[in-house]
């Protein structure tokens, strides 16, 4: 991403992750016997659940609070 880029709007975050998890899995089944790589692909997901949740739930509040992420 170049300097000075937009940051990515809320509502594409959960896609994004959604697609940063099929790599980790996908990592994850290609490589079984990689030492260590089980429990940080693990962690990885973990963490990338609490983001997507926290992503989709601040994104209902703005939308609920009439704050769209878009132009009016």
């Amino acid at each position: 991403m170049p300097r000075g880029a937009p940051a990515i709007p809320l509502e594409q975050l959960a896609p994004y992750f959604r697609g940063a998890r099929f790599a980790v899995v996908a990592l994850r089944r290609r490589h079984p016997d990689a030492p260590g790589l089980d429990s940080d692909a693990q962690r990885y997901l973990d963490m990338l659940d609490r983001y997507t949740e926290a992503a989709i739930a601040t994104f209902r509040l703005k939308r609920a609070q009439g704050q769209g992420s878009g132009p009016r």
